[in-house]
């Protein structure tokens, strides 16, 4: 009975956006990219199935880009495609997360996928010029990487 009166009032909600609203159906298509995702979470969280939290979590993720990019269009050009990137690394921290046993293992993949997302929102979001100073500040904390066991003995 509840869902129903859901299902009513999101069908009433959307009719009344396409009436009211012009731009409102040229942005439709997104409803198709979140519900999967809001769906899939949804019973991943209530059901307590991990597994479903990872396409869950990508599918939200690729959704939020693809709204912000139909809210400002350019968004994906100017460096928002990174997040495309992250869209894996969010669904796998959701599984480890939730999942009854912590696996270690995720947080590997999680890691390295965040690095790169914000390795490569940094220099789209920067000016040109700043490339130099993010390659040096990764070879500086590589260099230090490799010669920190030297330096504690």
């Amino acid at each position: 009975m509840i869902r129903s009166w859901i299902l009513g009032i999101f069908l009433i909600v959307v009719g009344a956006l396409f009436l009211f609203v012009p731009q409102f159906g040229s942005s439709f298509w997104l409803v198709f990219v979140w519900l999967p995702g809001i769906l899939m979470e949804e019973k991943g969280l209530r059901k307590h199935i991990p597994g479903l939290l990872v396409p869950a979590g990508v599918l939200l993720t690729v959704s939020a880009v693809l709204t912000v990019e139909t809210l400002f269009p350019g968004f994906i050009e100017a460096g928002g495609w990174a997040f495309f990137v992250f869209a894996p690394a969010f669904g796998l921290l959701q599984m480890y997360l939730a999942g009854g046993r912590r696996i270690k293992g995720l947080l590997v993949p999680i890691g390295v996928l965040s690095a790169l997302t914000l390795i490569f929102l940094l220099r789209g979001f920067t000016k040109p010029g700043a490339g130099i100073g993010i390659g040096v500040a990764l070879i500086l904390f590589g260099v230090y990487t490799l010669f920190k066991e030297k330096v504690r003995r």
